[in-house]
């Protein structure tokens, strides 16, 4: 196959000369650009792509480092890290890890290598001291709080919003609330901080209203038959995912319940799921989280940006049973 070399001596210039034409850089001369471009296409010559990169000192690729993209919060997020990536002229590499600490890990050594110009963490399994010495090898930006020094991140306050949606299912009345989860304590930090918004907030044992690993519509029907087959069902429920949340309503039809007469629900996420159904859903802003992480990876800030949650609520076409129901906060 032809190289830079064989291009420069058919076409009778230096190297140089024809690395400033396949870079478009000004100031060649139009005879000498032509004569290049000539033996280019008579050679049937292709630029080595990491070759250019190299001699950039960029790649103008970002990686993604996401658990899986199988959820409507991630898909959010990874929509809007594509479409500011694109205004930017930057291509996306989706790094899915699985919560797996060891592939996050050999992900993040992309860095080392430079085969990325950064990387986004949007959820992980990553110790501190992990994130700071690999963050050694190249910028990289979490999207969630992150107290590793010099490491930005933007993210919502999950706390902030648990403690919201429980308060106002308190001050409702309700008093069978549960709540659901994906990972397990021992592995989520967000799991945790709802664990405490619910004690600081019910203030009772929460170990028979909580469900973990709910991912996802079917794991919503499987919780839900856990609850309504029960002679003591809830009568309030917040989810963490519009999807779970569907899968509850669908299980608790099936057991001879009905939403919203029998129970309240509070989705995540915002999703046209809780629009259709008519439930209240927390909305994380995630599309405009991914914009905003990319925009902070290519730029020379270490912010710590904190992202507002909104809960939207739905009109309903029938009042709870017990009382007319707020819409607004």
């Amino acid at each position: 196959m032809a190289n830079i070399k064989d291009v420069a001596r058919i076409a009778g210039v230096s190297i140089t000369t024809v690395s400033r034409v396949l870079n478009e850089y000004p100031h060649v001369a139009k005879n000498k650009q032509e004569k290049v471009m000539a033996v280019i296409k008579e050679l049937n010559y292709s630029v080595n792509g990491n070759a250019v990169k190299l001699s950039k000192g960029k790649t103008n690729t970002i990686g993604v480092i996401v658990p899986y993209n199988n959820n409507s919060c991630y898909d959010e997020l990874i929509n809007g890290i594509l479409k500011k990536a694109h205004e930017l002229h930057y291509q996306v590499l989706l790094l899915p890890s699985y919560y797996e600490n060891i592939i996050e890990s050999s992900y993040l050594t992309l860095l080392k290598k430079k085969m990325v110009d950064g990387i986004i963490l949007t959820s992980h399994t990553l110790h501190p001291e992990q994130i700071l010495a690999l963050s050694e090898w190249g910028k990289i930006v979490c999207c969630e709080a992150c107290h590793v020094g010099h490491v930005p991140s933007v993210f919502p306050d999950r706390f902030a919003a648990y403690i919201e949606v429980f308060t106002y299912l308190k001050n409702e009345g309700y008093k069978r609330i549960h709540f659901t989860s994906g990972r397990d304590f021992q592995s989520s930090p967000s799991t945790r901080l709802r664990i405490q918004a619910y004690q600081e907030t019910i203030t009772e044992a929460y170990e028979s209203q909580f469900f973990d690993q709910c991912f996802d519509y079917q794991d919503g029907k499987r919780v839900g038959d856990l609850m309504f087959r029960n002679s003591i069902v809830p009568d309030a429920i917040f989810t963490n995912g519009d999807e779970v949340a569907a899968g509850i309503i669908a299980s608790a039809q099936s057991h001879g319940y009905s939403y919203p007469q029998d129970f309240e629900i509070i989705g995540e996420e915002n999703t046209p799921l809780s629009e259709i159904l008519g439930f209240p859903s927390v909305d994380y802003h995630q599309t405009a989280i991914g914009e905003q992480v990319v925009s902070l990876l290519l730029s020379d800030e270490y912010a710590q940006v904190q992202v507002r949650h909104q809960l939207n609520f739905r009109a309903r076409s029938l009042p709870l049973p017990t009382q007319q129901r707020s819409h607004t906060l």
